[in-house]
């Protein structure tokens, strides 16, 4: 429940997902899928030519904004506080194999699920979008 912390290109405080490359080269995610349903994990494909620079982070809104001419990455989808678990699954054509996904509970106004140190599995809950979660 972003109220404060990162407004998109609207103005607007969305709730976000934000992804971290930790090798020392740049990932296509062309063709993957984020989703906030289990049993719909292809909901929302990431455009042609979306890549994560070597080391970097990718911001995803999570406004149900998919189809806009926004700025940014828009998911057609929404998070709730309560919780949920959000699947990264790879492409059509790696048949779509679940590459990640995350589970959070219920969370508090401008609060964030984060791993606490970049790729672990160990949370903590503050939001650190583009800098590292440390």
């Amino acid at each position: 429940d972003n109220e404060t912390i990162i407004a998109d290109s609207a103005g607007e405080f969305d709730d976000w997902i934000e992804l971290r490359n930790l090798s020392d080269t740049a990932i296509d995610l062309s063709g993957m899928y984020l989703s906030d349903n289990v049993y719909n994990p292809l909901k929302w494909s990431f455009p042609a030519g979306t890549t994560i620079e070597a080391n970097g982070y990718l911001l995803i809104w999570a406004d149900e904004d998919g189809d806009t001419e926004q700025e940014g990455l828009h998911a057609n989808f929404k998070l709730s506080s309560k919780g949920e678990t959000i699947p990264l699954v790879d492409s059509d054509t790696n048949s779509n194999l679940l590459l990640d996904s995350w589970t959070y509970q219920d969370l508090a106004d401008d609060a964030s699920a984060i791993r606490t140190s970049d790729g672990s599995r160990s949370v903590s809950f503050a939001p650190t979008p583009g800098t590292a979660n440390d």
